[in-house]
């Protein structure tokens, strides 16, 4: 019996894991049909990963549960009441957010949508990993900083150490679970945090007409040397919708400026089916060679044609090139092709490094509140506490300072991004070492400076 108890919430977590995979990576394919160039066959390894990080995210809880079922008992209660201080932590900071954007956007959803209250919901879902990207490196912080003070309030702590563990050993069951946190948080900024930032700015700042349509918009692809030139495009939430007033502009891939071919269409409408384009009132026109007279222009009611760009990336121009609104797969595609000039390869090779050294970031912080909130002598965990929060908020200046440097190629692009962390390392050494002897900080210098150990 006591086995099957300890099973059982690893069990019903796996039941519940496979349903909300079941439910959600369908609809990550779905995506991903509207968003990739080209055909499901020709995804890139980097864009293939989507799907299977989203479905590890919905695998998190349950290998969480496993570890916790396999846990000691006081294991088992440390974990408990970091979950509980943790989740608290997220929740709060979590819900103070979304209603703090919703205040400043709520007359924009008011005039925006039809259904407004509707509206919002689906909006704030997407917004949520993006949100979540911002906030768990520090709901991690607050919450081990919180979930420790009380323990050591209570002499918690202390009791554990009599029983022969040491402080790291006691703490194992903060780091399994950080390090499941920090899996997440580096899932959310794989690629969904960074397109709900682009969602968000096509939905709240894109200018419309006086009647509430799109304005006309422009989009070149380099890849395919063609323009697009739609005067009413598929709004943001809806991008599958026909888009009015095209005019398609094809170019030689090899002369540079030489124009091929021009069609003028009516309508626009992608097929998700076959990855195909059907133009209607279309007036097509071949461009003739210097000094030879053009041909006149052909109509036809119907076109056909397989061209590779898909409705997201026309309808969110100067938006898909944005560092922040280019998921990490999007980030190394363009590094690899080596697209760009030298200086916007240098600034998304620097900003790939960041996003990789923030995952581990949350495991430095863990590192950082452990010796900051545990204390043995008779005073308070406030000073600790306070000084891991001021260290939290330093290292988000540091996160902007060295990948300056980097995208100015003042230093290296990975250096530039890990400097933070091997700062934080080296104070959570020191904290750990001052607090594992027992001494203050004005005690442990004032030994150092009378030469003792």
């Amino acid at each position: 019996m006591s086995f099957i108890r300890r099973i059982l919430p690893a069990l019903t977590l796996l039941i519940l894991g496979t349903l909300l995979a079941l439910y959600i990576v369908p609809i990550e394919l779905e995506q991903m049909r509207w968003e990739v160039p080209g055909m499901p066959s020709t995804y890139p390894v980097e864009q293939l990963c989507r799907p299977i990080f989203l479905a590890l995210l919905c695998y998190l809880p349950f290998l969480g549960a496993v570890f916790y079922g396999f846990m000691g008992t006081m294991d088992r209660y440390m974990t408990r009441n970091f979950i509980t201080y943790f989740l608290m932590c997220t929740l709060i900071l979590l819900l103070i957010y979304i209603l703090a954007d919703f205040t400043d956007n709520m007359e924009r959803f008011r005039s925006r949508f039809d259904d407004p209250v509707v509206q919002a919901l689906h909006f704030y879902g997407t917004q949520l990993p993006m949100f979540l990207y911002q906030i768990l490196p520090y709901t991690l912080l607050m919450g081990t900083l919180w979930c420790l003070s009380k323990l050591c309030g209570g002499s918690e702590i202390v009791g554990m150490l009599q029983s022969g563990r040491s402080l790291l050993r006691v703490c194992r069951p903060i780091f399994i679970m950080g390090a499941l946190v920090a899996l997440a948080y580096g899932i959310c900024g794989f690629h969904w945090a960074p397109s709900g930032s682009m969602y968000r700015e096509m939905v709240m700042k894109k200018k419309t007409k006086a009647d509430g349509t799109p304005r006309s918009i422009v989009y070149r692809s380099d890849a395919t040397s063609r323009i697009w030139r739609i005067e009413t495009p598929a709004p943001a939430t809806s991008p599958g919708d026909p888009m009015l007033g095209v005019t398609i502009d094809q170019f030689d891939s090899v002369v540079r400026g030489r124009q091929l071919k021009q069609y003028r269409a009516s309508k626009a409408e992608w097929n998700k089916e076959d990855s195909t384009w059907t133009l209607s009132n279309v007036y097509t026109r071949e461009m003739a060679a210097p000094g030879v007279r053009p041909k006149d222009d052909t109509f036809t009611e119907t076109l056909t044609l397989a061209f590779e760009e898909k409705p997201y990336q026309i309808i969110s121009p100067g938006y898909n090139d944005r560092i922040d609104s280019m998921g990490t797969s999007a980030l190394y595609e363009y590094i690899s092709s080596g697209a760009g000039s030298r200086e916007d390869r240098r600034k998304k090779r620097t900003e790939w490094h960041v996003r990789i050294a923030r995952v581990f970031s949350c495991m430095v912080l863990v590192l950082l509140a452990i010796p900051s909130a545990v204390t043995f002598q008779r005073r308070g965990t406030m000073k600790g506490i306070g000084i891991a929060v001021l260290l939290a908020a330093l290292m988000l200046f540091l996160y902007r300072v060295f990948p300056a440097l980097g995208e100015a190629g003042v230093m290296q692009a990975w250096l530039s991004a890990w400097i933070p962390n091997f700062l934080y390392i080296g104070i959570a050494i020191y904290l750990f070492i001052k607090n594992l002897a027992h001494r203050s900080a004005r005690e442990w210098m004032s030994a150092k400076l009378k030469g003792e150990p």
